[in-house]
């Protein structure tokens, strides 16, 4: 009986559904267009529940016009190859945003390094990839944070991860060692001053876990390193880091992954059971400390690279203009200079910096013919070289007076004629294989040849200073460091 009565109520059934279509409807069905017609918000501001139930209002036009686009935090100009390795950076950076690339009147501008015909004092760019540079366009902030990003460890770590930098970097150093370092660099113990300075020089400073300093020690260099780098108090080591003091246990309390040092410190086989990577200098003439300038920014990733070239070019921009000045001079017509240490008899070799920095200066190093590093010599000695000119150290208590004052040694032209002089400093001496020294060289242009070097002390220092040291160097210091008495 079942199997008979399934065909008619399947015919029943279908009959139904015909006839239900067929009727009108109550509500006309919606074409596609009034659909969202209706689904947009009425032109008075109406009331309505959200998804869990919470009711909201909300104005007329919220849907009937286009949301606007969210306002880019600023604009970058930038060539097609550098585009990618901006947007990694931008979106670590800030974080769930994506740059705007424009094709001019940028808030930021990305491109090749500038090529100068002829080096001139003047700003440095950040150079965030070898050969490329950020250049701020207008006072944005979100672009000088973003440039401080793209040029730090971190900013250095995604463009790492991306294959645009390499992982790690090999160098030799200047005692002849292959060293492989790993980048970014992190963290760095400098064991030896003159480096100190090179690693602020090349603005890496941000890597310093401890260090030791020269000329910091006294009231004037520890207030102007402490306005240099607020961190000074807290990084300067120089009892347990130094030429001839090297803690193991402290620098393994540090964790550090390089290690910068002199290539003649005393402790060097000791520190081998730390496995960490050692890099030696040693900068003892002018090719040596910009050699040793270069080492430093390699190691530091682009941007320091960059800092290290423009250290080296004011360098020769510098000693450029003093041998112009004094071409024309001969060997008897140029100054006779004598540079003596801690103690007045203690006198600088012809294989030592000082001597260098003289001649950079136009001058003559009357101590030319010694060996080594500073020697003991007695006062008929000092008589036979009979110096025109006697610049003194700003350290180890070495004064002009314990010079002028002593009655022997007025036997001496130099003194008869008032040309004692201490060199100066703001930090580390002048007259070290630092930085620095380029300073060094320009105020002893100016005690030699006053009317003949177009170089003026504290101009150049307030470069120097604000582009090598990131420090607005006040005027009353500016007067103190490039006084001639």
């Amino acid at each position: 009986m079942k199997k008979r009565l399934t065909p008619l109520i399947a015919i029943l059934l279908n009959l139904s559904l015909l006839f239900s279509s067929c009727a009108p409807a109550d509500e006309p069905t919606p074409t596609a267009e009034s659909e969202s017609q209706e689904t947009a918000y009425p032109a008075s501001e109406s009331e309505g529940t959200d998804a869990g139930g919470q009711e909201f209002a909300y104005p007329a036009d919220a849907l009937t016009e286009p949301a606007p686009p969210t306002a880019a935090r600023f604009t970058i100009q930038a060539e097609p190859d550098l585009q990618e390795p901006l947007t990694a950076l931008y979106s670590v950076a800030f974080p769930g945003e994506a740059p705007l690339f424009v094709d001019a009147d940028a808030d930021l501008l990305a491109s090749a390094s500038p090529q100068e015909e002829a080096f001139t004092p003047a700003d440095l760019p950040a150079t965030f990839l070898p050969g490329s540079v950020l250049i701020p366009q207008t006072k944005s902030q979100d672009a000088a944070d973003f440039i401080a990003f793209a040029i730090s460890t971190a900013g250095q770590q995604v463009l790492i991860d991306m294959g645009a930098l390499p992982a790690s970097v090999t160098v030799t150093d200047q005692a002849g060692k292959t060293v492989e370092i790993p980048q970014p660099v992190e963290r760095v113990i400098s064991a030896y001053g003159p480096v100190t300075s090179m690693v602020y020089a090349v603005d890496a400073e941000r890597a310093l876990v401890a260090a030791g300093y020269l000329g910091a020690n006294d009231p004037l260099g520890s207030t102007a390193m402490e306005n240099i780098d607020p961190r000074f108090p807290d990084l300067i080591s120089n009892d347990i880091f130094s030429q001839s003091t090297f803690s193991v246990e402290e620098a393994a309390n540090r964790d550090p992954d390089l290690i910068l040092a002199n290539a003649r410190s005393s402790w060097l086989e000791t520190v081998g059971e730390l496995d960490i990577p050692i890099l030696l200098y040693d900068a003892e003439s002018t090719e040596l400390l910009k050699d040793a300038v270069l080492l430093t920014g390699e190691i530091f990733g682009p941007h320091a690279a960059a800092q290290a070239q423009a250290w080296v070019d004011y360098y020769d921009w510098v000693t450029d203009i003093i041998a112009e000045g004094t071409q024309d001079l001969s060997a008897e017509e140029r100054p006779n200079v004598l540079f003596t240490g801690t103690s007045p008899q203690r006198i600088a070799s012809g294989e030592m910096y000082q001597s260098s920095l003289i001649g950079m200066a136009g001058g003559l190093s009357a101590s030319a013919a010694l060996t080594g590093y500073w020697n003991d010599v007695n006062l008929e000695q000092i008589a036979a070289w009979n110096p025109d000119v006697i610049i003194v150290p700003p350290y180890g208590g070495a004064t002009v007076e314990a010079i002028t004052e002593d009655a022997e040694w007025q036997i001496l032209d130099a003194v008869q004629a008032g040309k004692v002089y201490q060199m100066p400093k703001l930090v580390a001496p002048w007259d070290t294989p630092a930085p620095d020294s380029v300073m060094g060289i320009i105020w002893l242009s100016q005690v030699l040849f006053p009317n003949r070097v177009d170089l003026d002390c504290q101009a150049q220092a307030q470069y120097f200073f604000n582009t090598f040291y990131d420090y607005a160097i006040p005027a009353e210091e500016l007067e103190t460091i490039c006084v001639i008495d």
